[in-house]
């Protein structure tokens, strides 16, 4: 366990060394909607796909690869967020806020990934009876499964979360805003 806990420290700490070097301290807020936006869109495609039944499976399909872009797409968002979070200064409020972002945003990708294999396990089940038996009407060949759905509204949801306490630590704490006093240019109008 020491060898890969050295490993991922040192690939972590080469790609932070290399991406403080490359990329702009707000390439995080430039990538994050991209998960989010993806993800909704699958969501919404799947139930678009329930109501229409088209018989080409072009929603059930679209939403799969929704999915499936969304999870890259955080997965991307999450590298460049590490990125990021090297150009702020820290409080405990926002330092805590940043725990539960990581975390939350970790959920979000699990339920992504779950929905991918789900759809996946739905698309090349077993043949045996008993694995019907098992299956309580939530798989079907080729198809979006409930259980698809309910992982999907899982990660759609963790991720909501996730921009969310994003959020909350940029206008709220002001977490990597720099402190800049503005001057209106325009004069004020006196009553007179």
């Amino acid at each position: 366990m020491g060898f890969i806990t050295r490993l991922w420290s040192g690939l972590l700490g080469a790609w932070i060394y290399i991406g403080e070097r490359i990329f702009p301290p707000v390439i995080h807020p430039m990538l994050v909607h991209f998960p989010i936006v993806l993800l909704w869109t699958a969501l919404l495609v799947d139930l678009l796909g329930r109501m229409m039944r088209s018989p080409d499976r072009f929603f059930d399909r679209a939403s799969f690869w929704l999915t499936v872009l969304g999870f890259l797409a955080g997965v991307v968002a999450a590298a460049a967020g590490v990125i990021s979070e090297q150009f702020v200064r820290w409080t405990p409020t926002t330092l805590a806020l940043l725990t539960a972002h990581q975390r939350d945003a970790v959920l979000a990708g699990f339920f992504a990934l779950a929905a991918i294999g789900s759809r996946m396990w739905a698309r090349y089940p077993a043949s045996s009876r008993r694995y019907h038996q098992w299956s309580f009407g939530l798989t079907g060949r080729g198809r979006p499964t409930g259980l698809y759905t309910l992982l999907l509204v899982g990660a759609v949801t963790m991720v909501t979360v996730t921009a969310s306490l994003g959020g909350t630590m940029v206008y709220k704490y002001g977490a990597g805003v720099a402190h800049v006093t503005y001057h209106n240019p325009l004069p004020r109008h006196s009553k007179g």
